[in-house]
């Protein structure tokens, strides 16, 4: 008999992009403010997640300002170990472009250059430092 996790949401985790480039965050039903949600740390991988995306999105808008926006992330549990984030789904909230061609475009080269959801693509290696 196999061990059995329990699925679990973790978000939405919200970051609000300002046309200023500023940056806020709101946990679920919370107050946008201009530090991340305080929560466990999957929420805080969320909040990273959220925040690299709309800097990428700034970044590949070159320079053509965007309206604001919102990026919305959840994060789903892996059901089967080891225990970790299965899989994260991320909403943009708004219209980046009056030309839906331009903002379908602006997501993919956003996703591509984020550099946070494309390091957890990466082997990630843990060590043990005993010598201080």
């Amino acid at each position: 008999m196999g061990i059995r996790i329990k699925a679990k949401t973790f978000g939405p985790i919200s970051v609000r992009f300002d046309m200023d480039g500023a940056l806020t965050y709101a946990g679920q039903g919370g107050e946008f403010s201009a530090a991340p949600p305080q929560g466990t740390p999957v929420e805080l991988l969320l909040a990273s997640v959220g925040a690299c995306i709309a800097k990428s999105l700034e970044i590949v808008a070159e320079e053509r300002p965007l309206p604001p926006f919102s990026v919305e992330v959840t994060g789903t549990k892996a059901t089967d170990l080891p225990n970790r984030v299965g899989s994260i789904g991320i909403r943009v909230v708004g219209k980046l472009s009056d030309d839906a061609d331009r903002s379908a475009e602006l997501l993919r080269r956003a996703k591509s250059i984020c550099t946070v959801s494309n390091t957890l693509n990466c082997e990630i290696t843990l060590d043990l430092d005993e010598s201080e």
